[in-house]
């Protein structure tokens, strides 16, 4: 954790849990992807991954596009100063009053999910005399089990073939119905599996764009690139996936390929801190209880994978492992079970790696009251602390 020694001063401070993003490495991690985009692929940022402003900021200079599902991040975005032709709409829940709000704000790009979200659209956009460019969210039957995207289930996203071809293009005069959006999986490492998969979704998609007569300018793949969540194994090369996305483009003769990177995007950039309130041994297993947990931290409970943790210091060379709980009254609230230094104490800090996305935003943090983290940034080398740590009396009413 040598390289982590400017955050005493932080620790010291604030004695309270906190997300750690380093932003120097995400834009090196960025601006390694844009430097060999072909010039039909395009990236977005799935902000749902961490909306923090100062990443938004350093996507925004990268000129990175910013996939957002809901008015709080578009105006978290557009607070960023992000502006509006640079987003792209998408998320299940549409209705014709928020896509009124999109429109008003000046969003180009927007993903529709339903016949309905047609019908409103093409009303909203008649009132405002203005026309958007609008994809069409396919969903797909699939072989190979479930996802928290949805896999082979039945999911809000979107509608299948059959659904859509009731629609008929010609009647929405102010839509530019552009391509389609298709997106069933989430967190995956294989770019052979990526391959079978995206074959697919290009091949489903050219076929409903036959049908419905609609021009494919553009197939939105959305992200599914994913990151181990253990320190040991290799990092997805996007090169490979750039490769791929290339071949695929040629062999299905595609105008344009857009992404959604979530995760692969700022993941690796974040950490996550807390301290160790207690340490005991229960029927034969060792128990570690943090100050933090899935208050902060909520996806080991959501998908049953750890972030990878280690001590904040140097390690004994004799390891056990532990059970890591949070300060929650729930057995839900557990981090997972690690290979840590024997001689753990009261007092000593854990830190959670690969805290960059599905951090702090996906977790349930009023429960209990317990105060919310702080989140500290490094850019340029220096320090900064956007947001200090919060005690419950700084938010209940």
């Amino acid at each position: 954790m040598e390289a982590l020694k400017h955050l005493h001063p932080v620790i010291d401070r604030f004695d309270e849990p906190f997300f750690y993003y380093d932003l120097d490495s995400l834009k090196i991690h960025l601006e390694s992807m844009a430097s060999i985009l072909d010039p039909d692929i395009k990236l977005w940022y799935a902000c749902k991954a961490n909306p923090m402003s100062a990443i938004l900021k350093v996507l925004r200079n990268l000129n990175f596009g910013i996939d957002f599902a809901s008015s709080g991040e578009l105006h978290q975005i557009l607070n960023a100063g992000i502006k509006p032709n640079k987003l792209i709409a998408t998320g299940p829940s549409k209705s014709k009053k928020y896509l009124e709000h999109l429109i008003k704000n000046g969003v180009e790009n927007i993903v529709l999910e339903s016949l309905n979200q047609v019908l409103w659209l093409n009303e909203v956009c008649k009132e405002q005399n203005i026309k958007v460019n609008a994809l069409l969210r396919l969903q797909l039957d699939w072989d190979g089990g479930k996802s928290v995207l949805g896999g082979n289930s039945v999911t809000p996203f979107g509608l299948d073939h059959n659904e859509w071809k009731k629609l008929n293009p010609q009647k929405f005069e102010y839509i530019n119905f552009v391509g389609f959006h298709i997106f069933q999986w989430g967190n995956i490492l294989d770019v052979n599996r990526l391959e079978t998969i995206w074959e697919k979704c290009i091949i489903e998609a050219q076929a409903l764009s036959e049908t419905l007569s609609i021009e494919m300018d553009i197939i939105d793949l959305g992200g599914g690139l994913g990151i181990p969540y253990n320190l040991e194994d290799p990092d997805l090369e996007f090169k490979e996936v750039h490769s791929l996305l290339v071949r695929l483009k040629n062999k299905y003769d595609l105008k344009k390929i857009w992404m959604e990177l979530g995760r692969f995007a700022v993941a690796n950039c974040g950490k996550y801190f807390t301290k160790i309130t207690d340490i005991k041994t229960v029927r034969g297993q060792n128990i570690v209880v943090t100050d933090g947990g899935i208050n902060h931290i909520a996806r080991p409970a959501l998908t049953n994978e750890p972030f990878p943790c280690s001590t904040f210091r140097e390690p004994s060379s004799e390891k056990l492992d532990f059970r890591v709980h949070g300060p929650l009254c729930t057995a839900l609230d557990f981090l997972g079970e690690f290979n840590l230094s024997r001689d753990l104490q009261v007092g000593d800090w854990l830190v959670f790696h690969k805290a960059g996305a599905y951090g702090f935003t996906e977790s349930m943090p009023y429960f209990l009251c317990h105060g919310l983290p702080g989140e500290v940034i490094k850019y340029n080398d220096d320090i900064m602390i956007p947001r200090p740590p919060k005690n419950s009396f700084e938010w209940m009413i």
